[in-house]
């Protein structure tokens, strides 16, 4: 009778170490997280990042992070099933011989390398799997919302290389063009009001008689003086430029289009930050999207 009791008693204590061990730390629907998942991926987080780097993208992870991870694939497995989207296990078996041949590892290779960083087979499996389809709700779900302009890459590049001296800029200017002896510095000021108001109305007032207006066209900046090419890098695209004397005439220049040439340099990193605002983009977009879902499930936290 004795040992039928301590019997219990050993079950019960055993059964409520396991239920501490597995405390439930969120659910979502009928799905729940627990401490032990939690810990599991915390533990061997460097071999996830190697298997699956498009999921676990950063250096180091909370367990709070990890939780919204967890969290993050349960929704995005929602929305696939939703439309009609399963990712089957022999796509998954399909696409591991892919990564083996890629490789030239042999299944026992495989197997050996995921032994050797704590991570069994099934694992590996399911990481699989959950990097097809963080592809394909990536490519299908996200992307289709992503617009990267070429004028978003052009100014990404001239902020990142502003002070370097390859950077080279065509204008779209038109000069307007006074005698120095009828502009005075003390009406620089009159005189922009004044061009300011020819451009809104399209009527050229009496203030300034004599005022000659010369569309130049596309004009790039090699051949122009240093002075000519400070003051229009400082003025923005749509606005006029401050007085600058060239021989007997005060000239302002309004830049209508003001674009980056394409050099070299940038013809090389064009595609390099359009990859790099793309990403961005499915980041910002992406944590959206989750946002969004969430108040469409039932999640709690413990």
């Amino acid at each position: 009778m004795r040992i039928v009791i301590f019997t219990l008693i050993l079950t019960f204590s055993i059964n409520v170490s396991a239920e501490l061990l597995d405390k439930v730390l969120a659910a979502m629907n009928d799905k729940v997280v627990t401490l032990s998942q939690v810990s599991r991926v915390e533990n061997t987080i460097t071999a996830r990042k190697n298997i699956a780097p498009q999921i676990y993208n950063k250096t180091d992870f909370t367990q709070k992070e990890i939780l919204e991870l967890i969290i993050q694939r349960f929704l995005i497995r929602e929305k696939l099933q939703e439309i009609g989207y399963i990712t089957t296990d022999e796509q998954v078996e399909s696409q591991i011989k892919s990564i083996e041949k890629r490789l030239g590892l042999k299944r026992h290779d495989l197997l050996n390398f995921l032994k050797n960083n704590g991570i069994s087979f099934d694992e590996y499996f399911e990481l699989t799997r959950q990097s097809i389809e963080s592809s394909y709700f990536t490519n299908r779900i996200i992307q289709p919302l992503i617009s990267v302009s070429e004028q978003e890459i052009k100014n990404t590049f001239y902020k990142r290389y502003q002070n370097k001296k390859t950077l080279n800029f065509v204008y779209h200017l038109v000069d307007f063009s006074l005698p120095k002896n009828k502009l005075p510095k003390s009406k620089f000021n009159h005189f922009h009001n004044f061009l300011k108001e020819f451009q809104a109305t399209g009527v050229m007032g009496s203030s300034f008689n004599g005022t000659d207006i010369n569309n130049l066209g596309n004009v790039s900046e090699d051949g122009l003086s240093t002075d000519i090419k400070n003051i229009l890098k400082n003025t923005d695209e749509g606005s006029f430029t401050s007085p600058i004397l060239l021989g007997n005439y005060y000239h302002v220049f309004f830049i209508k289009e003001k674009n980056l040439a394409e050099s070299n340099q940038y013809k090389v990193e064009k595609d390099k930050i359009k990859m790099e605002l793309i990403q961005q983009s499915i980041n910002s977009v992406s944590q959206q999207w989750f946002v969004n879902q969430r108040a469409k499930h039932y999640i709690k936290y413990f």
